[in-house]
C-alpha cells in the first residue's frame, strides 16, 4: 500500500513539476514549454480517467461481493484502457502546439508503443486474469485529480512571482535604456542583435523584444500562461502607452481606431510594477 501511495504521489509531484517548469528560474528552454502545455492538458483531459476508474472499482466491488471470487475480465476495464489511451493522444498531440511536428512525432511514438505493448499484455493474458488491478484504478482515479487541483491554486501565484522576476531582471536594461537617451537625445532605434545579452531569467521566457513607440518605447516579453488556450505578452513603456497586437498584418494594413479594434487582445491588466502591463490573447 505505501509503494503504490508513494508512486502516486510521485506521478503527481512529476507532472505538476513539468506544468511549473517555464516559471522557474534559468535560462530558456523551449522543451520546457511544450512539456508544460502537455501536462496542462492532461490536467483537463485526465479528468475523463475519474469516473471510468470509479466505474470500474464500483463494478468490481459488486461483482466480488456477488460471487466471493475476483472479477472476471470485463469490459469496464476495456473502458479504462480505451480513456486512458484518449488521454495519452491527446497529451501527445498537444506537442503539435507548443513545439511542433517533431516533439510531437517522438510523443506519439511513444504512446503507439505503449499501447502496443499492452494490447499485446492483455492478448497473452489468462481469460480470469483481470483487466486492471485496484490500486492502479486507484491512481488513474486520484493522480487526475491531484494534479488539476495543484494546478488550479498554483496557477496565481506562481504566474504572479515568475511574472515580478522577469520584469525585476529587465531594470539593467530599463537602466541602459535611459542612459542611451541621456547621452543621445533619443531612445535607440532598435535592439535587434544575435545576443540579446539580457536575460529574464526564467526557463519559459525567451528574451525581451524592444520597439520604439512615438517618443518613447516598449520592452515586451511573452510570459507562460497557466490558462489554455491562453497566451500572455508582458509590456513596459515608460508614459504607460502599452500596446500588443495579435498579427503583424493588422499593423501593416490599419491604423488608428480601425487598427486598436483589431489588436485582438482579450483583457489587459496592470502589472504589480509601476509602467507595466500585461495582456491576454486566445
Amino acid at each position: 500500500m505505501a509503494l503504490h501511495l508513494l508512486r502516486m504521489i510521485s506521478a503527481t509531484a512529476l507532472i505538476v513539476l513539468c506544468t511549473m517548469l517555464p516559471f522557474l528560474p534559468g535560462r530558456y528552454d523551449g522543451l520546457a514549454v511544450a512539456l508544460s502545455g502537455m501536462a496542462q492538458v492532461f490536467g483537463f483531459v485526465g479528468l475523463l480517467l475519474v469516473p471510468a476508474a470509479a466505474f470500474w472499482l464500483a463494478f468490481n466491488a459488486r461483482r466480488r461481493g456477488a460471487t466471493g471470487v475476483p472479477a472476471r475480465r470485463d469490459g469496464a476495464a476495456a473502458a479504462v484502457l480505451v480513456v486512458a489511451a484518449f488521454v495519452g493522444l491527446i497529451v501527445a498531440l498537444t506537442a503539435v502546439v507548443f513545439s511542433g511536428f517533431s516533439l510531437a512525432i517522438v510523443a506519439v511514438a511513444l504512446w503507439a508503443s505503449f499501447v502496443w505493448k499492452g494490447a499485446r499484455r492483455r492478448a497473452r493474458a489468462s481469460p480470469t486474469a483481470p483487466r486492471l488491478t485496484r490500486p492502479t484504478a486507484v491512481a488513474l482515479m486520484l493522480v487526475p485529480i491531484a494534479v488539476t487541483t495543484l494546478q488550479f491554486s498554483l496557477a496565481g501565484p506562481v504566474s504572479e512571482w515568475s511574472r515580478g522576476r522577469a520584469i525585476r531582471n529587465s531594470a539593467r536594461l530599463i537602466a541602459d535604456i535611459e542612459t542611451y537617451r541621456e547621452a543621445h537625445g533619443r531612445y535607440p532605434p532598435s535592439l535587434l542583435a544575435l545576443w540579446p545579452d539580457y536575460h529574464p531569467g526564467l526557463i519559459g521566457v525567451a528574451q525581451y523584444r524592444y520597439e520604439p513607440s512615438g517618443d518613447a518605447y516598449n520592452l515586451v516579453f511573452e510570459h507562460p500562461s497557466l490558462r489554455l488556450g491562453t497566451r500572455e505578452i508582458v509590456v513596459y513603456n515608460p508614459r504607460d502607452e502599452q500596446v500588443a497586437t495579435s498579427h503583424a498584418v493588422d499593423l501593416l494594413e490599419y491604423a488608428g481606431q480601425a487598427l486598436e479594434v483589431r489588436r485582438g487582445y482579450l483583457t489587459v491588466h496592470p502589472a504589480n510594477a509601476p509602467h507595466w502591463k500585461y495582456f491576454l490573447f486566445d
